[in-house]
């Protein structure tokens, strides 16, 4: 089933939120790794807007130390 435009936006909004949280700690997508992310590559498809599951959410708010309702809050 294709996305649609009102999904498309919400994950590129969540993909810049994520981007933003990582640019404020100062971390490259290669640095996330460091801090216990399992592969940048996949982060980098996460903060373009690709498709993402619900657990990936939640891994992401538990690196950036964020709870989920807070991280997904201006959505």
């Amino acid at each position: 089933m294709p996305i649609s435009k009102e999904d498309s936006k919400f994950l590129k909004g969540l993909g810049l939120r994520l981007r933003q949280l990582r640019e404020a700690r100062g971390w490259t997508l290669e640095e996330t790794e460091e801090h216990g992310w399992s592969s940048w590559r996949h982060l980098q498809r996460v903060e373009s807007g690709k498709n993402v599951t619900l657990v990936t959410i939640k891994k992401l708010s538990k690196l950036y130390k964020i709870s989920l309702s807070q991280l997904l809050k201006e959505f």
